[in-house]
């Protein structure tokens, strides 16, 4: 044999060698690690079963019943934006349309949107809900007000004009409050 074989057949019995015993030691390793390994997640899986989370005060009922609520108060958050005088106004007037045609397309309007929102009372606190019917009747009320100022020939124009003003008058829209006091609720959810 040559010394060039030797030297090669010694290369790789070291290399062979080497390697098995890094297996080895890997191995042992392991073999010595798997039980704190095991003995970790025991604990750990115990640790999770006992602990409850600061945040998970939430039954699960109320778990449920919160994305409900909140979906009724942006509901009726839009309700209430949508019925006030000015904003109804712009959505519902058209050009031909006289006073009374429009005083009755708004409060139709407000009567629609009230009933479609009519079920959203069993989430929203008593009183809210008696804030939102007295804004959808003080919105009738300034619309009857208005068109009450006018002869039922004039244009919806003159109609707007006078529901315009009287709300510029009063400051304090039920709407507002209505709306304030919703928000201020739905945010206590939160």
């Amino acid at each position: 044999m040559s010394k060039l074989q030797s030297m090669d057949n010694f290369f790789w019995t070291t290399l062979i060698t080497d390697v098995i015993h890094a297996f080895m030691i890997i191995g042992l390793g392991a073999l010595a690690a798997w039980p704190l390994i095991s003995y970790y997640l025991r604990l750990k899986n115990r640790y999770n079963k006992t602990f409850v989370p600061v945040n998970n005060d939430i039954s699960d009922s109320k778990r449920i019943t919160l994305p409900l609520k909140l979906q009724a108060y942006e509901r009726i958050v839009m309700f209430l934006e949508r019925i006030q005088p000015a904003n109804l106004v712009m959505r519902v007037q058209r050009s031909e349309m006289s006073v009374p045609e429009l005083q009755l397309a708004m409060i139709r309007t407000i009567r629609e949107e009230f009933d479609y929102n009519l079920s959203q009372q069993v989430y929203i606190s008593p009183t809210a809900w008696e804030m939102i019917k007295n804004a959808r009747e003080e919105s009738i009320s300034i619309i009857n007000r208005a068109a009450a100022q006018l002869d039922p020939q004039d244009p919806a124009p003159a109609l707007v004009r006078a529901i315009f003003d009287i709300s510029l008058e009063n400051e304090n829209l039920a709407t507002t409050a209505a709306l304030n006091y919703v928000k201020d609720e739905a945010r206590l959810l939160m």
